[in-house]
Parts: structure tokens; C-alpha cells; sequence
């Protein structure tokens, strides 16, 4: 019966996972590697989540690696959370992915960032949408819902298990913005520069419920990551014009630069597929780039 009240919502909602493979509806242990590995293409984390001082393994559980959590593993009796350990800089792009291991319900699961006046443990006894209660932090719950200072819109279709939850900000023009299976969610706050300090934060009120860190990467802002989004969008069909290795690395390792347009570079090395006579003349999404880079859409198999 449960099953199918979660199965309805997450059908009203219209949320998605990353790939094919959560359709299968099989038992995970927090401990294990939470399924398949769809979309964890760069293994980049340059930090992790932060064991809370104040609460113990009844409300959080953590992997060695400190980037899986499963919160309330045995039972829940409120909100638990947990940020990252090390706090965004000014000047800087961040962008990170989560990868939701469990089918999320109840009162709130929650992704996006809070300063270090947010008091991670004074919710553990109440089930309430942890982030976006005041000023001091912003998120996107499972249910679409965007919260900051206790105002809340709702302007996407939320995530389920399997999704992949990224999250952009820029600390360069103080913006933030989601993006759901790496499909943009337009920006949704500005004026985060006001804050001396963020962080990554996710919460939970569901037992067993369990989310994944699989990518974490940084780029101080400046002109060539204002060029490499530019260039990485052009399609242009030329093959006359190359880049140098090292930004061709860049746009490999970093491929989040290339997100705006919900396309990146997996493979540097593969040759542009030549067109049939019979294939429409608009470019598909395996075209090249105007510097003979191969760009391909990230595998959905929905």
C-alpha cells in the first residue's frame, strides 16, 4: 500500500530517474554502492560531506568515503542534515551532483546550501523542510518546491530515486541555480554574495532514506570559463578548427562548463560521424564542435 501511494506521487509529479535502471525494484543497503553507476563518469569530489557533531549514527550514517549518507537508518523521529566540510569561496563556480539512492516521501527531502549560522541539529526531534526556513539557507525538496526565508514557489517536477540532483553556484555573480538530471531548472536565487560563508547541505525526515555525492568541481572565475562555455556551445559542423590539448582536458574533466546547453564532452578522441544522404540536415546529438571536439548528450534511457 505504501509502495503504491509513493508510485502515485512520484507519477503526479512527473519526476524521472537518470536512467533505466531504478525501474527495477530491488533492496539497497546503505552500505553498498547504491545501484548503477549511470552518469558517474568523472570521479571529482573535491570535498565531502561532514559527520555532524551533535547527532549520532541513530540519525546519520555515512560510507568510509563520506560522500554516501543514509539518514535515519533505523527509524526517524525528525529531520536530520548534513553539510559539506569544506565552505564556498567567493569568485569561484561550484557546481555538484547528488544522486538520490532511495525513493524519497514524507514530510521532506531536501538538496541545496545554508552559511554556518544554519544549526544543523536543531530540527532532529521535528519533521519540518529544514532548508529555506530563514535567510540562512536555500533548497529544492523532493516535491519541486523551492524554499529561502520561509517563502516557497514551485517551478519543477522534483526528483525520485535514481534522479540526478546538480546544483550550480556562482559566487562570481551570486546566483544559484538546479538543474534535475542535468537538465537546467533556470536560476533560482540571486544575491548570494551577501553571505560570508555557504556550504552543501541535504536533509531528510524519511527513514532509510540514502543520497550519493558523485561529483564535486570548482573553477575560479574569469575569462577562460566565460570562452570555454561559449565554445563548447558552438555547433557549427567545422572541422578546420582545433584547440590546444590543455583546454581540450578542460572541457573534458570539467564538463559541467557545458551544462547551460545539457550537453557535454565525453570523448575527445572519437571521430565525427559522417551523415547518410538521408539524415536531416539540422545536426543531431552527436555532431561535433567547431574545434572538431565531439559533443554527445548525456545517456538517458528513459
Amino acid at each position: 500500500m505504501i509502495s503504491r501511494l509513493i508510485h502515485n506521487e512520484r507519477t503526479a509529479r512527473n519526476a524521472k530517474p537518470y536512467c533505466q535502471c531504478w525501474n527495477q525494484n530491488r533492496p539497497r543497503l546503505w552500505e553498498s554502492s547504491g545501484g548503477c553507476a549511470c552518469g558517474e563518469h568523472a570521479d571529482i569530489s573535491e570535498w565531502r560531506w561532514e559527520m555532524p557533531e551533535s547527532t549520532g549514527t541513530s540519525w546519520v550514517m555515512m560510507c568510509p568515503d563520506q560522500k554516501q549518507v543514509t539518514f535515519h537508518p533505523f527509524y526517524s523521529s525528525g529531520t536530520a542534515a548534513v553539510k559539506g566540510d569544506t565552505p564556498l569561496v567567493r569568485d569561484y563556480h561550484y557546481y555538484w551532483e547528488i544522486k538520490m539512492l532511495t525513493e524519497p516521501y514524507g514530510t521532506d527531502i531536501m538538496v541545496g546550501l545554508g552559511t554556518n549560522k544554519v544549526n544543523m541539529a536543531d530540527s532532529l526531534f521535528t519533521f519540518t523542510s529544514f532548508l529555506g526556513r530563514n535567510g540562512e539557507s536555500y533548497g529544492l525538496s523532493y516535491t519541486g518546491a523551492l524554499r529561502h526565508n520561509a517563502s516557497v514557489t514551485r517551478d519543477n517536477v522534483g526528483f525520485c530515486k535514481g534522479s540526478i540532483i546538480g546544483v550550480k553556484v556562482d559566487l562570481w555573480q551570486g546566483t544559484l541555480e538546479f538543474y534535475i538530471n542535468r537538465k537546467s531548472q533556470g536560476i533560482s536565487f540571486y544575491n548570494l554574495r551577501r553571505h560570508q560563508a555557504l556550504y552543501p547541505m541535504i536533509c531528510s525526515t524519511a527513514a532509510q532514506s540514502s543520497m550519493r555525492l558523485i561529483y564535486a568541481a570548482s573553477w575560479q572565475a574569469s575569462l577562460l570559463v566565460d570562452a570555454a562555455k561559449i565554445l563548447a556551445a558552438s555547433v557549427n559542423g567545422e572541422k578546420s578548427l582545433f584547440l590546444p590539448p590543455g583546454l581540450k582536458h578542460t572541457l573534458k574533466s570539467q564538463f559541467w562548463l557545458t551544462l547551460p546547453n545539457h550537453k557535454c564532452i565525453l570523448d575527445v578522441d572519437e571521430e565525427t560521424p559522417e551523415l547518410s544522404p538521408s539524415s536531416p540536415s539540422k545536426p543531431d546529438s552527436s555532431m561535433s564542435l567547431s574545434s572538431g571536439l565531439k559533443r554527445k548528450h548525456w545517456h538517458r534511457r528513459w
